[in-house]
């Protein structure tokens, strides 16, 4: 009997720490999301930009591991290296000075991969790195 009981309230405490952690990635997930179709006009410009000046692909993904090193996920960027001549070289640079290549990883929020505040930290660690 002492095991049944164990067990359930095992099940019980899993069960509100995963309820607990998608509880809390709620307002993340909303606020990617309202950010992603607020931006969405300026994410497609840089990719039609992208498009033209180098061709394929116009948004690249990374595989990271988690802060807790329990989990890998992918980081999308838009591509700002490559083919594509000097003008794109310059334009990779201003996509990178003003962090406009780091948007498209607001979809890793929205999927529940990172939290935005993990998001923010990535964006600020790289460019303090430049």
């Amino acid at each position: 009997m002492q095991l049944l009981v164990g067990l359930r309230i095992s099940y019980q405490l899993a069960l509100m720490k995963e309820f607990t952690r998608f509880g809390l990635s709620l307002p993340d997930r909303f606020l990617a999301c309202v950010l992603l179709v607020t931006l969405l006009p300026l994410l497609l410009l840089v990719a039609l930009v992208i498009q033209l000046m180098a061709g394929d692909p116009v948004v690249v993904a990374d595989e990271l591991l988690s802060r807790d090193r329990n989990a890998i996920y992918r980081r999308y960027r838009f591509r700002t290296t490559g083919r594509g001549g000097s003008s794109f070289r310059a334009i990779g640079r201003f996509l990178r000075a003003y962090s406009l290549d780091e948007y498209p990883g607001l979809w890793s929020v929205v999927r529940g991969d990172i939290g935005l505040r993990d998001f923010i930290r990535g964006m600020r660690a790289t460019s303090f790195r430049r």
